[in-house]
């Protein structure tokens, strides 16, 4: 299990040197630009209209091809926009001689955006298809579907900026997608379980109901245990997506170097060493040195 205070600090990490990128990437200024190389002469209104257009017909699809089987568990516009992206991002990155390491705040600032308008959107349509109060609580308690409605929201610019990450930090890009495929169905299923075990079954909330009543002696509504669940979910859901977003970001920033010398970075597993807590990396490193000693002796 990852550590949610370590992911915080992750996820923290990564979005304090996020704004200075987006300050940097859309600055307006023609003498210090990059975005141009890859977007063309206009290339923040081009970002926009590829954001627009991602959405519009990412969606329209998606309304369309629902009724197919497993289509409703894939947002086609992150599918559609992150693709746009990785093939745009990847002709420069291994084809440009002009590709430098200063790139990287321009590169990931112009993925902002993107992600930005898909989690408005997400979180719009969740609400419009209803949050819902829980059977006998007070109307303020909706607050908890809001926070989660918002919190799976996130999922979107999560996958977005991962996948992305993942299809540029290697020249086979085969091989990343195989391993992108993975990844996110075994992430898919991990936020099920947390759906069914936080929502639907409820953990959290019987056992602080439980407490209270046989230790403080207090009766406490049946709504206040799922009501807790709720809360408990979005927090721990959102801070999930948040550190996949700001570690993603920050393990870029780190192996970006690495990419334009090398050509491939294995981002995935940069990412789940960073979301390690430190005394486990530093017990697994310990536990290394020592098969190494042992192997050579």
């Amino acid at each position: 299990m990852y550590n949610p205070r370590h992911l915080f600090r992750v996820a923290r990490r990564g979005f304090a040197d996020m704004l200075p990128a987006l300050r940097q990437a859309f600055n307006g200024r023609s003498d210090d630009d990059r975005l141009d190389r890859i977007f063309g002469p206009w290339p923040r209104p081009a970002v926009l209209v590829l954001v627009a257009v991602g959405l519009l017909f990412g969606y329209a699809l998606q309304g369309v091809l629902n009724p197919i089987a497993g289509i409703r568990f894939i947002n086609l516009a992150a599918v559609l926009l992150g693709a746009s992206y990785a093939l745009l991002y990847r002709q420069y990155l291994f084809s440009d001689p002009l590709a430098g390491e200063e790139d990287f705040p321009w590169l990931a600032g112009a993925l902002i955006p993107g992600a930005i308008a898909l989690v408005l959107v997400e979180f719009i349509g969740r609400l419009l298809d209803g949050t819902g109060t829980l059977a006998g609580a007070p109307a303020w308690t909706s607050i908890g579907g809001v926070l989660d409605a918002l919190a799976d929201s996130l999922g979107v610019a999560a996958g977005l900026t991962i996948a992305v990450a993942a299809l540029c930090y290697s020249k086979a890009w085969r091989d990343a997608l195989g391993a992108l495929v993975r990844r996110l169905i075994a992430f898919k299923i991990m936020v099920w379980v947390m759906v069914l075990v936080f929502v639907e079954i409820g953990i959290v909330g019987p056992i602080l109901g439980g407490f209270v009543e046989g230790v403080l002696g207090i009766d406490v509504p049946d709504w206040l245990g799922d009501f807790v669940d709720q809360l408990s979910y979005a927090l721990l859901v959102s801070i999930i997506y948040l550190a996949i977003i700001g570690g993603t970001w920050t393990a870029c920033r780190r192996a970006f170097p690495k990419l334009l010398a090398e050509g491939d970075v294995d981002i995935l597993q940069e990412l789940e060493t960073m979301a390690e807590a430190p005394e486990k990396r530093r017990s697994k490193a310990r536990k290394e040195r020592a098969q190494r000693a042992a192997s050579d002796e």
